[in-house]
């Protein structure tokens, strides 16, 4: 295992930190002066560089014409009250492309932003007092009556009720297909059913609620208390501006830059606040998926008090992170070859097991020779990019998470927005010509596989935020493409064919869907995807820990191994929306724990391996999986058996 596969494998893993919970706490980074007449929301432009304030300039909710939607700097400066006139009393905002949909009083205002006047005005019907907007991943508006106690829903302009019967309800925030919800004192969940769910109560009454990030919220009473709202209901005081005066009106976080932004309302203020957390190390936590964001963090607190381990870790990532600041972007404009499409923008690869046949006109249609890489896939270079996308971005991400150095954060948001956000170079988000079959098809579901690198690559982007060089319009865009990329997955022919793959390639899809509806923010998709990998341990894993399905392969001892990594990765996602996969155990009573201990005697010479294995699996490459099994199973002898195996060469963490 050689060292940079060592690190970043190491630092992948969940590995048990005794750390206290850390105290999430705001820092004001700059505030207006009272210049804003009475601002009630803030929204950020499509540049992530400007707010858009709606400004009510009057009674709160008095159609007096004195409204309108100002314009202001993320710094906090150039700001313009009079961008948008007319209005009465505006106050949520939501952006669908270049309309802003703006709520005031008993109609929806439509604002066209690339010309910055009014298009048109949705009166909606009985209503009495329009408040919050928000809009969910498919460019529904969704907008409250707080006197009624209605939500309605609008979709092509036309409005509908949505829910009913919430009293006082205000805030409102689409989190995938769920709906967070403020009504009165209580914050609540709402799927796509209408079914309902209290999280938390307020002392006094919510008014605007942003999310997080994994599941938790951040929540402001208009009296002038912020509060951060964790998944499980516990509440932690944020920001108290009650006796100054300064209400806390419907706020706006941007989860990339880790600020919220505050309207003062009767203070005619807004205000910014970075979001940090205090504790043991008072290092904030990255968003990552399948790192350990408690581990990171301890891991830069403890290079910036100068612990051995520590240094020595953050000196070879920066290390590692140097040799790629030169490193030409890459895409898959790349290729000599041109998808059956005609357009290069699309992904594609051929067969590694497939091979030309001398037997037939032209060596066509190829044939199948399991576990024989055919060396002529690498001429397609899609799927090596993509691979060193994952390993260069990573590596990158994490030195400037580790030293805060903005060359790496620049050289990363470089490589990721080539791939997934420039016109002339993005890949379109699906995977219809992945592993084709010469003389057989263009493309085949089980090419998905091919994407895993798309994983770490999600790790990388959470790692970036807050990066001066990576935007909140670069995190959005990337987010949109594996919401796309997720959507064909679960929709597609070829993705509906691996989604039901028996062997590996069905774990590992829903490894990465799963990853990828967390990384978008819908945990409730990322949960019912988990569950799915029950089924797959009742039908793969034998009651003594055999996987028939990868037995059966000519490269039997790695596919074996390659399938509890999927296992295991998709058990990492499953645990942060409260999926158990580590320890269920299916008909036979076995499990994840079980295949992995059948295995290991095999990894570790204490038993002949008895299957076919034509290409000697590196049982080094075990020891990952050992130290996962540490972690998960909280088991020492893993430790043991990982070190022995990679021959003392895995890293020692500090902690």
């Amino acid at each position: 295992m050689n060292k940079q596969l060592a690190i970043l494998a190491i630092l992948s893993l969940c590995l048990p930190v005794i750390i206290q919970a850390q105290t999430p706490a705001l820092e004001k980074i700059w505030e207006t002066d009272t210049i804003v007449a009475v601002p009630e929301s803030v929204l950020p432009d499509p540049t992530g560089k400007g707010l858009y304030v709606s400004l009510i300039d009057g009674g709160g909710w008095d159609a007096d014409g004195k409204g309108g939607v100002g314009r202001l700097g993320t710094d906090g400066k150039r700001y313009n009250g009079d961008w948008i006139t007319g209005l009465n009393a505006p106050k949520g905002m939501g952006l669908v492309r270049n309309r802003l949909f703006v709520a005031d009083i008993t109609e929806v205002v439509v604002i066209n932003i690339t010309h910055g006047k009014i298009e048109k005005k949705i009166p909606i019907e009985g209503a009495q007092g329009l408040n919050d907007i928000t809009v969910d991943k498919k460019g529904a508006v969704y907008v409250p009556d707080s006197k009624t106690g209605k939500i309605y829903k609008i979709e092509n302009d036309v409005p509908r009720l949505y829910m009913q019967d919430l009293n006082g309800v205000n805030g409102l925030k689409a989190s995938g297909d769920n709906l967070y919800i403020l009504a009165r004192k209580e914050v609540i969940i709402a799927d796509a059913a209408g079914r309902t769910r209290t999280i938390t109560t307020l002392p006094n009454g919510g008014d605007g609620v942003e999310e997080a990030g994994n599941g938790d919220l951040i929540v402001s009473e208009w009296v002038g208390f912020i509060y951060y709202v964790h998944a499980d209901g516990k509440k932690d005081l944020l920001l108290d501006t009650h006796l100054a005066k300064k209400n806390t009106a419907d706020i706006y976080y941007d989860k990339s830059a880790k600020i919220l932004y505050v309207p003062g309302f009767n203070a005619k203020t807004v205000a910014a606040y970075r979001l940090k957390f205090t504790g043991t190390t008072g290092t904030a936590k990255p968003n990552v998926l399948l790192m350990d964001a408690e581990t990171l963090a301890q891991l830069k607190e403890g290079a910036a008090s100068q612990n051995p381990g520590a240094v020595e870790y953050v000196t070879q990532i920066r290390q590692q992170a140097d040799q790629l600041l030169d490193m030409q972007p890459v895409s898959v404009m790349f290729k000599q070859r041109t998808p059956p499409s005609g357009n290069k923008h699309d992904y594609m690869s051929q067969a590694p097991y497939f091979w030309y046949d001398s037997s037939k006109p032209n060596g066509l249609p190829y044939k199948s020779l399991d576990g024989q890489r055919n060396p002529e896939i690498y001429k397609i270079t899609d799927r090596t990019y993509i691979g060193k996308l994952e390993t260069a971005s990573q590596t990158l991400a994490l030195a400037w998470y580790f030293t805060g150095e903005e060359k790496y954060a620049a050289k990363a948001a470089q490589l990721l927005r080539r791939w997934f956000l420039e016109d002339s170079s993005r890949m379109t988000p699906h995977l219809e010509y992945g592993q084709a079959v010469p003389g057989v098809n263009d493309g085949r579901g089980i090419g998905i596989i091919e994407t895993i690198a798309l994983m770490g690559i999600a790790d990388a982007e959470g790692l970036l935020e807050g990066a001066p060089s990576w935007t909140a319009a670069d995190a959005a865009g990337v987010k949109s493409w594996y919401n796309g990329y997720l959507q064909w997955m679960l929709t597609s022919q070829k993705g509906n064919e691996e989604h039901h793959a028996k062997n590996n390639h069905g774990v590992w899809f829903l490894a990465q869907a799963s990853d990828y509806a967390l990384f978008i923010g819908d945990k409730v998709k990322a949960k019912e995807l988990a569950e799915e990998g029950k089924a797959r341990v009742e039908s793969q894993i034998e009651p003594d820990g055999r996987m028939p399905q990868e037995l059966r392969r000519t490269n039997s001892m790695h596919y074996s191994a390659y399938n509890l990594q999927a296992f295991f990765n998709l058990s990492k996602i499953a645990s942060r929306v409260n999926v158990d996969l580590w320890n269920y155990q299916n008909k036979g009573g076995a499990g994840i724990h079980t295949a992995l201990d059948w295995l290991r005697p095999y990894a570790m010479g204490e038993k002949k391996w008895e299957y076919q294995e034509i290409s000697p699996y590196n049982n080094k490459d075990f020891s990952k999986l050992l130290m996962e099994a540490w972690v998960a199973y909280k088991e020492p002898q893993y430790k043991e058996y990982a070190v022995t195996l990679a021959g003392g060469q895995i890293p020692h963490f500090p902690y």
